[in-house]
C-alpha cells in the first residue's frame, strides 16, 4: 500500500489537496492506478451536484456568440456608428459584464473544490495561465469564461498543437492581444487606419511556443504578424456591423478570418518562406512553431516547474521534450512522462513548493469539505491575496514560483485568512457578491460559527504534520487550532 506521505504528494500536487478521506482513497488505489484514473478520466462527466451546481449559472455553457448578444450587443445596439455610450448606460454594462465574470470565477472554483478530476482542474490553472487574457479588456469582459471552457479545458491532455490553434482563434485572445486590429498596411479597419499590430505574433513566440531564447528574432516576430493579418473576430463580435450576425463565423466560435484584410506579402519565419495567400498560412506558420524544438523544451520547463519543483531537473525536462517531439507534442504522454518520472517520486520534492493563492485557498475548501454552492465568494480572498481569477493583466499569466509569492504582508494575509476560516467566522462574514441581477446564485451565509475540527484536518493530511506544529497545536484552545493547521508551514506549501 502506497504510504501517506506519497499520497498527500499526489492530492496536493495533482489537485489542490486532499479532501477529507482522499489520502486514504488514493493508498488503496497505489500510485500507478491513481495516475491513470486521473490521466484518463471522463472531464465531462461530474457529480450529479456538481453539474446541477454549473448549470443553475445563467451564463454557464454559452458560447461567445450568445454571450456577446445577451451581454453585450444589447447595450449597444442601438448606437449610430462613431457614437459612444452614455455614461449611465456605461455603467450599466460595466455592471453586467461583471456579473458574467463572477459567474465564470464560481464556476471555475467549484469546479477545483469538488471536481473528482483533480488533475484536470490543475491543468485548466496551468493552461489558463500559458495562454491568459485578462478578463477587464472590452469583449474579454463576457468572453473569459468561454474562453476557458472552449479553448483551454477540452485540450488539457490532447495535442498542443491543438490548444495552440484554439486559443490563436478564439474571440478572448484576438482582443487580448490585439489581433483582431491586425490587419494589412494601408488597409482601414474597425473605423480607422490600422495597420500591423505584433502584440500577438511577439507574445505567441515568446510564452506559448518557442519562448524568449528560443531562436526567433524581431523579423520572424514582424512576419508572423503579417502572416496573421485578418484573423479576427466574426461580423457581430465588433469584426464588422453592430447589427449583423452571421450563423456560420458563430459555429466557428467567432472566430472570422477577412481577406480584405489579410497582407498577402510573402513572409519568411524562422526560415521557411510562406507565400501568404490566406488563413491556411497562419495555421501553417502556427503548426509550425507547436512543432518545433525550443517549444517542446520550452513547454516541458513549464509543466515541470508547476507540477515538480521551481528549478525543475534538467534531466527530467530533456526526457519531457523528447517524448513531446516523439509524440507531436501529445500533451497526456508529456504530462504521464513527468507524473510517473523518479522527479515527481523523490520525496526530496514533496512539500517544497509554496502554494499559490489559487492553489492554498482551494486546498483550504478542499480539506475543510466546503459545499462549492459556497465557493463563489472565496474569489474575492483571492482578490485580496493578490491573485484574483482571470485577473492578471499582463500576457505571462500567474507565476507558480515561491519568489512571486513568498513576502511576510502575503503570508499575514494568509494566516488571517486561515483563522477566520478555521473559526467558523468566514461564512457569517461573507457580504452578497453578485448584487441584484444575480440573484438566483446568491450564497446565504451559515447560520452558525461552529469552528472546524483540527483533528478531522490533521486526519484528512494524513497525518502528516511536524513536531513543532503538533507542539504548537498542543498549546491553544482547541477553537483557534483548526487555524493553526490551515496556516501551517506544512499546509502553505505542495
Amino acid at each position: 500500500m502506497l504510504d501517506n506521505a506519497t499520497a498527500l504528494h499526489l492530492a496536493t500536487r495533482l489537485g489542490f489537496g486532499p479532501a477529507p478521506g482522499e489520502v486514504g482513497r488514493i493508498r488503496q488505489l497505489g500510485l500507478e492506478s491513481y495516475l491513470e484514473q486521473q490521466l484518463n478520466a471522463n472531464v465531462n462527466q461530474l457529480p450529479p451536484a456538481l453539474a446541477g451546481q454549473l448549470h443553475s449559472i445563467p451564463a454557464f455553457g454559452k458560447d461567445t456568440y450568445a454571450l456577446y448578444h445577451e451581454y453585450w450587443f444589447t447595450a449597444i445596439a442601438d448606437l449610430r456608428p462613431g457614437q459612444r455610450l452614455p455614461r449611465e448606460e456605461k455603467g450599466l454594462l460595466r455592471k453586467i459584464t461583471n456579473g458574467v465574470g463572477a459567474q465564470a470565477r464560481m464556476a471555475r472554483l467549484a469546479r477545483a473544490i469538488a471536481s473528482p478530476h483533480r488533475l484536470q482542474e490543475a491543468l485548466v490553472d496551468f493552461w489558463f495561465n500559458h495562454f491568459n487574457v485578462f478578463e477587464h479588456k472590452k469583449f474579454v469582459r463576457v468572453w473569459v469564461g468561454a474562453y476557458e471552457d472552449e479553448a483551454i479545458r477540452p485540450h488539457t491532455l490532447g495535442r498542443f498543437s491543438d490548444l495552440l490553434l484554439a486559443t490563436a482563434r478564439h474571440p478572448a485572445m484576438l482582443v487580448y492581444l490585439d489581433n483582431w486590429q491586425n490587419v494589412a498596411p494601408g488597409v482601414r479597419a474597425h473605423g480607422k487606419n490600422a495597420g500591423i499590430n505584433e502584440n500577438y505574433a511577439r507574445e505567441v513566440m515568446e510564452l506559448h511556443t518557442l519562448g524568449v531564447d528560443g531562436g526567433y528574432t524581431q523579423a520572424d516576430v514582424t512576419a508572423l504578424a503579417h502572416i496573421l493579418t485578418g484573423w479576427s473576430l466574426g461580423r457581430g463580435y465588433g469584426g464588422g456591423g453592430r447589427r449583423q450576425r452571421d450563423e456560420d463565423l458563430a459555429m466557428r466560435g467567432g472566430f472570422g478570418f477577412h481577406p480584405a484584410l489579410h497582407d498577402r506579402a510573402p513572409q519568411t519565419l524562422l526560415g521557411r518562406k510562406f507565400e501568404n495567400h490566406g488563413e491556411e498560412d497562419g495555421e501553417a506558420a502556427l503548426l509550425m512553431l507547436a512543432r518545433h524544438p525550443s517549444t517542446a523544451r520550452h513547454i516541458s520547463y513549464k509543466l515541470a516547474q508547476y507540477f515538480v519543483a521551481d528549478e525543475p531537473p534538467p534531466k527530467l525536462t530533456n526526457h519531457m521534450a523528447d517524448v513531446f517531439t516523439r509524440t507531436g507534442g501529445d500533451l497526456r504522454e508529456v504530462t504521464r512522462a513527468m507524473l510517473t518520472s523518479g522527479e515527481f517520486r523523490d520525496p526530496a520534492n514533496y512539500g517544497r513548493k509554496l502554494k499559490t493563492p489559487l492553489q492554498y485557498i482551494v486546498s483550504v475548501a478542499r480539506i475543510s469539505g466546503l459545499d462549492p454552492r459556497r465557493s463563489a465568494p472565496l474569489a474575492e480572498e483571492l482578490k485580496a491575496l493578490g491573485q484574483p481569477i482571470y485577473g492578471c493583466v499582463t500576457p505571462d499569466g500567474y507565476a507558480c514560483t515561491e519568489s512571486a509569492w513568498l513576502d511576510p504582508d502575503a503570508m499575514m494575509r494568509r494566516l488571517s485568512f486561515a483563522v477566520k476560516f478555521g473559526s467558523g467566522a468566514y461564512m457569517r462574514a461573507l457580504p452578497d457578491q453578485y448584487g441584484s441581477m444575480n440573484k438566483q446564485i446568491h450564497l446565504q451565509p451559515e447560520a452558525g460559527g461552529t469552528p472546524l475540527d483540527s483533528d478531522t484536518l490533521v486526519a484528512a493530511l494524513g497525518g502528516e504534520l511536524s513536531i513543532k506544529t503538533r507542539q504548537a497545536l498542543a498549546k491553544v484552545e482547541k477553537a483557534e487550532r483548526a487555524g493553526l493547521v490551515l496556516g501551517s508551514p506544512e499546509f502553505m506549501r505542495a
